[in-house]
């Protein structure tokens, strides 16, 4: 049932089934990494050759977000944004795409999705998956459980679907900022589709069709059933939600949480389960929910979360309960949290049950026996500035912040403020802030009570941002944080997207590349080769010698198949036309050739 030697890639989540393109995508997370929503265009767009080199490339990451930014929307925990390791001005093309949401019950938005339409190539209905996560959109190494289910829109509702509906639905009405016309009417275009939608379900868990509960939202909660054996799942834990799903259940079989958590639980609540395991020599760390880390990319250990249920009908029945909700009262009984949870079942002679869980089948050779007493001593004085860093978060991210750039004394250079009085942090004795498109070393000190704080004095077009980066340092020499907001913004130039293009493309060699990615089939990366006999080569040799062949054929086989190419063309000089020195990159002899096709654009279109 689940087996730690089965693994799954994050990325062959967004890959499109044969025969289907990607349309568009929605994810949620309660923790982002920009660096990771950054590369999640880059591999839709750009599927084949080695994902490294395109992760690695600013240019396939460039082209990947103008064509895909307005088809992804990513709802993140307003100030669970991580401050991305190296700073680029890519990280601004990032702003319409991320959508700082909040739990309207006082608790966090903790449900871990994506939800991706793809339509298929040669007509048909469109395709929904729905990929459901225990991780967040980081790049940690921690132990975590992923569900992929993908069925074709039908003509029908279905009621066992309409929580996820629900949950799709509400996604902008839960925005701490104004969310677009665009994007809402994405939210509510997946909404109406996954209500239709029959999921094909995993081998052997295709009894029943799937169950989907949304904690959080009234009247779409979980609550355990009756059960023979249970066994449960949960990095962290409350004594009040343990002793709820150990009473649903006549034999709790397995209680897998970490050992710290176990060390803080009562004996009397952790004794109720047959066997109470955490992994072996793995540090377990929270991905926000209770106990907060210096970074959203560090976790390790147990991070799933799973409840297995055994129950009777004609025949035993194991039912698998996956997806964001820890074990905690938060979660499971008060609601606060929004969360979201699947349920699937299979029978128990296919797809095993409880005790299989830890067995030598499932995860018990990762599993050791809780030893009372193993646990390290509590640090008070860590645990108190933990809570002063986690409240002067909330916060700075619940003050009414917004950036305004003007223009500075020097061409192309910016003024940007942060506008909004800084509040009072108890516990705190640093906060600075920076645009996440520069580095650290430019972050300024923000003076309590002051009303606009500049941030920069000199900020290149390329480099304005809303994304701005907070770091809070507390009197433990050991506790600190960084985290990101995506503020409002006022006076972004007009011509940013055009001045991070120049920073991509600065010679006519760059321009040359990004031609051929513009003009290239999406699957042809492989095409734009460096290599003795690659296209690339050919067109600087063709240019070099007087040639125009090579570029003379790929423009009309363009013109000829996909017209609309030749305007992303058009675009891509006018933006560098924009920008000081940008004309410069751009070869005469390709111009000459250029002036043809823009007459033959004029007369197709006039």
């Amino acid at each position: 049932m689940l087996n730690p030697n089965v693994r799954s890639i994050y990325t062959s989540a967004l890959t499109p089934p044969p025969g289907h393109t990607f349309a568009e995508a929605i994810a949620t997370t309660f923790s982002m990494d920009p660096s990771l929503l950054l590369q999640a265009p880059v591999h839709l767009a750009l599927m084949a050759g080695d994902g490294k080199a395109a992760q690695r490339d600013a240019m396939y990451a460039m082209e990947a977000i103008r064509r895909h930014s307005d088809k992804i929307t990513a709802y993140v925990q307003r100030g669970r944004i991580s401050v991305p390791s190296h700073a680029t001005t890519l990280f601004s093309l990032l702003e319409p795409m991320t959508v700082e949401v909040t739990s309207p019950n006082g608790g966090v938005f903790h449900p871990k999705l994506w939800l991706i339409r793809f339509t298929p190539v040669e007509g048909g209905r469109n395709l929904l998956r729905l990929v459901i996560l225990s991780r967040n959109l980081t790049a940690d190494r921690s132990w975590d459980l992923t569900l992929q289910l993908e069925g074709v829109v039908g003509g029908r509702p279905r009621g066992e679907n309409r929580p996820l509906a629900e949950l799709i639905r509400r996604l902008p009405h839960l925005a701490v900022a104004a969310v677009g016309d665009a994007r809402a009417s994405q939210a509510e275009r997946f909404a109406e589709d996954v209500r239709k939608v029959d999921w094909e379900l995993p081998a052997g868990f295709d009894e029943y069709a799937p169950r989907f509960y949304v904690p959080g939202l009234e009247g779409f909660g979980w609550k355990p059933e009756p059960s023979l054996k249970m066994a449960v799942i949960s990095p962290f834990c409350g004594a009040a939600a343990l002793r709820r799903l150990a009473k649903s259940s006549d034999e709790p079989v397995a209680l897998i949480t970490s050992a710290e958590t176990l060390a803080s639980l009562d004996g009397a609540v952790v004794n109720v389960f047959g066997h109470a395991m955490h992994l072996d020599q793995a540090a377990e760390t929270e991905d926000g929910e209770d106990a907060p880390s210096e970074s959203a990319s560090d976790m390790t250990g147990l991070h799933a979360k799973a409840y297995i249920f055994e129950r009777r009908y004609y025949k035993d029945y194991t039912h698998l309960v996956m997806g964001s909700a820890n074990a905690t009262d938060a979660a499971l009984l008060a609601e606060n949290n929004i969360e979201l949870l699947v349920e699937i079942v299979g029978r128990t002679d296919t797809v095993g049950g409880a005790l299989e869980l830890i067995g030598e089948d499932g995860l018990g050779e990762y599993l050791v026996p809780f030893t009372p007493g193993e646990e390290q001593p509590v640090d008070m004085e860590r645990q108190a500035a933990e809570r002063s860093m986690e409240a002067a978060r909330d916060t700075l991210a619940s003050a009414q912040f917004q950036v305004k750039c003007t223009a500075g004394e020097s061409d192309g250079q910016n003024r940007l403020v942060l506008s909004g009085i800084i509040p009072k942090l108890d516990g705190i004795i640093s906060t600075r802030a920076w645009p996440i498109t520069v580095s650290a070393d430019h972050a300024v000190v923000l003076q309590e009570a002051a009303l606009n704080s500049v941030l920069s004095e000199g900020v290149a077009s390329a480099s304005v941002t809303g994304l701005i980066a907070f770091e809070l340092r507390t009197t433990h020499p050991e506790v600190g944080c960084r985290f990101v907001l995506n503020l409002p913004i006022e006076g972004v130039p007009a011509n940013r997207e055009a001045a991070i293009l120049q920073t991509i493309i600065n010679n006519e060699e760059g321009f040359l590349r990004y031609l051929l990615l513009l003009l290239g089939d999406e699957s042809g990366r492989g095409e734009i080769g460096d290599g003795p006999g690659g296209t690339f080569a050919k067109w600087l040799t063709a240019l070099g010698a007087g040639d125009d062949i090579p570029l003379l054929e790929e423009l009309t086989r363009t013109f000829c198949r996909t017209p609309d190419r030749l305007a992303e063309v058009r675009r891509l000089i006018q933006d560098l036309a924009s920008t000081e020195g940008g004309e410069q990159v751009v070869p005469a002899r390709f111009m000459e050739l250029w002036d043809v096709f823009e007459q033959a654009l004029e007369a197709r279109h006039g």
